[in-house]
């Protein structure tokens, strides 16, 4: 394992980032024994968390902030695993609205048990109050990169 102590300006995105990878690495190992990755976990918790709602592969792009190429090939795949269905969008013949289907939605309960058990092992050794920090911090990051011209 490399070192992670520098304190350089850059170190903090170093640090973002070595632990996004850790955590994607992480919650794709929990999620492969219900034969999805992290990305089509996340997709199918949004399609759950917005069933109300007119989702089509943009709404994903936007979601996942991937490229619709990224999302065209994602989508195939979750297709092909009988977990999205694509349904012509009779406002916009160019588009296609998603849905889950009831294989896509009986994995709910799997991916938020498999998110439980990440979130603990990523605030073990945290009290409340750090996990509190945590949340406050990532919250003003997030915020604050919303808010940077991209």
């Amino acid at each position: 394992m490399f070192s992670l102590a520098n304190t350089s300006p850059h170190s903090t995105i170093i640090k973002l980032h070595a632990a996004d990878h850790q955590s994607f690495l992480r919650a794709n190992h929990l999620l492969r024994q219900y034969g999805i990755t992290v990305q089509q976990a996340l997709v199918l918790h949004f399609l759950s968390e917005n069933r109300n709602n007119r989702i089509n592969q943009k709404d994903i792009e936007l979601y996942l902030g991937i490229s619709n190429p990224s999302v065209t090939s994602l989508m195939k795949t979750m297709v092909g695993k009988s977990l999205v269905r694509r349904l012509p969008d009779r406002s916009d013949a160019r588009s296609y609205l998603l849905c889950l289907t009831d294989r896509g939605q009986q994995l709910q309960d799997c991916i938020v048990q498999a998110f439980s058990q990440l979130s603990q092992e990523l605030t073990a050794g945290l009290t409340t109050e750090e996990r509190q920090q945590l949340h406050n911090l990532l919250d003003k990051i997030i915020q604050n990169l919303s808010s940077a011209d991209i």
